[in-house]
């Protein structure tokens, strides 16, 4: 997990020193202003530095506020760089990365950075594993994200389940944020060469890129890597190649051994997006995906493929060892079988009954084999029957693992088979009401939340029996949708604090009150309650308009005509726990008044 002082992955008997200047937990900050803003509490300390939420004294609108360990803000090109990753990250907007909004010095003279604070979940704190609908939703947001920054030429260099956060947007629609762009590269300009020299590597180990333990340039593939494997630990729950640094090890040791492929772990997971993933985490930066749109597409594709069967792979690529001692070159294959291959060549042929290194790719992952020229092909024969000139290669004695590749890229695509009309219609239904999770699962706003259980479960077992029959693809993959839908439906309604984030944003003060008689923290609804204020200026005004004509209502006796006006506030700041306390007291009120016996005294009073 890396070093205690630095958090860096660098060998045992190799000392750190950033032991002695390593930041002390008891350096508070809290009460320091940045600005208009005040920093409330700590929310955690990195590698890099602390962040604080911070709020802003007249909104009460809350930020993240990242200041610099001082003993980095001492090394001059660790404070170059953090100021020059921070405006370069400035530039990155999009839903899909917590924006960076400032970078300055502040009057205590620490060094701190400005951004959008992300009130959610951390993707390493969700129970895994994901169905495959709702793990590619995540990775497809995130890679949108990676896509607008590497436009930018911004490089993360980091992506792991802590910097990414699940969230709740404006429309109430789950949204992952990623965060701490550019943060490892500004670690990274603190170490010198002899550091670097010695084996330490900046970044989490179990999701750094092969080529960057041993000192290559980062690129976009770079975090195209770290986040299939990301996708694989979604999906399996598990790390391909283990926890800590063992691809590290294993690089500088041996030859990585491949992990099983995702769907070997866990039945459900589509084949073909297993090869997707198995494809991003080629060990050669070449063998991934080019960009971040690609990757993209491709998972897209994968869930719209036949889920059962045998599923036909990515190109088959072949690299060819060069007659002139060149190395291995890719080559174009014209016909390929279980004995050999054919391969158009338009330089010189090679000599008849030479044997050559191969190397074949399918999948993302590359196999080696010895090859015999059996045949040659001048221009003039294969003029006769229409093909370019080339020559033929028949296998020497394969390994049981390139019959298996070879059988793969062999294997015909299967036949999809006809729509399910029982589903059809299940799914059509679905589709009518998917946006709202109350909806989809035939719930009252009101329903408590044993009831949002039985009902997601009750729904989960109505599913089960279509996974046994053949579907055809774009019906698996609605299927695999519909159940991602209620899993977030489950998430988003079954968890008290997600579903007062939910209900505020609708206005559904019932749901909201369900909350509170779960236990939801007084002080996590008034956290709640300022972000919700802030992209809503006016509604606490409008709010205590509507409150004190309910007051002089209830002071008149027109009780009927108060619970509607706060009925009416509670719509407007559903998050108001004195409304709350009033709406609740008037209808306990109310209530008693109803069924008190005829004759019986009563005592008006006005609720405290």
């Amino acid at each position: 997990m890396g070093c205690n002082h630095c958090f860096t992955e660098h060998p045992t008997n190799v000392p750190c020193t950033r032991s002695e200047g390593a930041p002390c937990d008891s350096e508070v900050l809290s009460g320091m202003s940045y600005g208009p803003l005040v920093l409330v509490r700590k929310l955690g300390t990195g590698a890099l530095g602390t962040v604080y939420l911070a709020e802003h004294s007249s909104s009460g609108a809350h930020f993240a506020v990242k200041v610099l360990h001082p003993h980095l803000a001492d090394n001059p090109a660790v404070l170059e760089r953090f100021y020059a990753e921070a405006r370069h990250a400035q530039h990155l907007v999009h839903p899909s990365v917590a924006r960076v909004l400032d970078v300055r010095q502040a009057p205590s003279g620490h060094h701190c950075l400005l951004m959008e604070y992300v009130d959610g979940t951390a993707l390493s704190h969700l129970p895994l594993p994901l169905s495959p609908a709702e793990a590619v939703l995540l990775l497809s947001q995130v890679l949108e994200g990676l896509e607008a920054a590497h436009v930018c030429g911004v490089i993360h260099r980091d992506i792991k389940p802590e910097n990414l956060v699940l969230t709740t947007d404006r429309d109430g629609e789950r949204r992952v944020k990623l965060l701490d762009f550019g943060m490892a590269a500004t670690l990274a300009a603190g170490f010198s060469e002899e550091e670097l020299g010695a084996g330490m590597v900046v970044g989490s180990p179990a999701y750094l890129a092969p080529e960057l333990w041993v000192r290559a340039e980062p690129d976009g593939r770079t975090d195209l890597y770290a986040l299939a494997v990301l996708g694989y630990r979604l999906l399996t729950g598990r790390l391909p190649f283990g926890g800590g640094g063992r691809m590290g090890e294993m690089l500088l040791v041996h030859k990585p051994t491949r992990p099983l492929p995702p769907h070997v772990i866990q039945e459900r997971v589509p084949r073909a997006l297993s090869a997707v993933l198995m494809q991003a985490m080629s060990l050669r930066p070449d063998d991934r995906f080019a960009s971040a749109r690609a990757f993209r597409f491709a998972l897209h594709e994968a869930m719209r493929r036949p889920a059962f069967g045998c599923i036909a792979p990515p190109a088959f690529r072949v690299r060819l060892e060069d007659p002139q001692g060149l190395g291995l070159q890719p080559v174009f294959v014209n016909d390929l079988s279980e004995e050999g291959l054919r391969i158009a060549c338009d330089g010189p042929l090679p000599r008849l009954g030479a044997r050559l290194r191969a190397e074949f790719s399918l999948n993302g992952w590359a196999l080696e084999c010895t090859c015999d020229v059996v045949r040659l092909l001048p221009a003039e024969e294969a003029r006769t029957w229409g093909g370019r000139q080339g020559f033929i290669l028949r296998f020497s004695e394969p390994s049981e693992d390139v019959r298996r590749m070879i059988a793969q890229a062999l294997a015909p695509p299967p036949t999809e088979p006809t729509p399910d009309p029982e589903l059809a219609q299940l799914l059509s239904r679905a589709a009518a009401c998917s946006q709202d999770p109350y909806t989809l699962l035939a719930i009252h706003p009101h329903a408590d939340f044993a009831e949002v259980m039985r009902r997601v479960a009750q729904a989960e077992r109505r599913l089960e029996p279509f996974w046994q029959r053949p579907l055809p693809s774009e019906q698996r993959q609605a299927l695999e949708a519909l159940r991602g839908k209620l899993e977030v439906a489950r998430r988003t309604l079954g968890e008290p604090m997600s579903r007062a984030r939910f209900d505020a944003s609708r206005g559904n003060f019932h749901g909201v009150a369900r909350c509170l008689a779960a236990g939801v923290p007084v002080t996590a609804v008034e956290r709640l309650r300022q972000v919700f204020l802030a992209t809503r200026p006016d509604a606490e005004a409008r709010a205590r308009v509507l409150f004190d004509e309910g007051i002089v209502l209830e002071a008149q006796n027109v009780l009927d005509a108060a619970l509607a006006r706060y009925t009416e506030a509670l719509r407007v700041d559903p998050l108001n726990l004195m409304l709350h306390r009033y709406y609740h007291l008037l209808t306990q009120r109310m209530h008693t008044e109803t069924t008190r016996p005829a004759g019986a005294s009563t005592y008006p009073s006005a609720p405290h």
